[in-house]
């Protein structure tokens, strides 16, 4: 196999493992709080207000879609910042069309922040 396939493939790998590492462990999370209170009620009857609680209240915060707009907004300049010091024809693809997806993501993100009403978090 040519170096030429081998590096663009391990990018774009290591871009998929560091957006899906975050959702396996939400996930994890999550299924061992629903088998504590599986366990919960199997053994008293009832659940646990607080395990109760961990599941239903999400503590982002009110400033939780800001944060995310923010972040990906830097990783949408920082694939820009990639298009101005590798040009196009090195590697046959454009760093800016990569970074849109990121650029408009964050945008909604801090569209969804100022625009949506939100509830106060405890």
């Amino acid at each position: 196999m040519e170096v030429a396939i081998i590096v663009p493939l391990i990018v774009f790998a290591s871009l998929v493992l560091v957006i899906a590492t975050p959702f396996y462990f939400r996930y994890r999370n999550r299924k061992v709080i629903y088998e504590a209170i599986k366990i919960s009620v199997e053994k008293t009857g009832s659940a646990d207000p607080k395990l109760i609680d961990a599941i239903t209240h999400d503590r982002i915060g009110p400033n939780g879609d800001l944060r995310r707009g923010i972040l990906l907004l830097c990783l949408a300049a920082a694939f820009a910042a990639a298009h101005f010091i590798a040009p196009a024809e090195d590697y046959g693809f454009s760093w800016l069309a990569i970074a849109l997806f990121p650029g408009l993501i964050g945008a909604a993100y801090i569209g969804f922040h100022f625009l949506a009403p939100r509830e106060p978090t405890v």
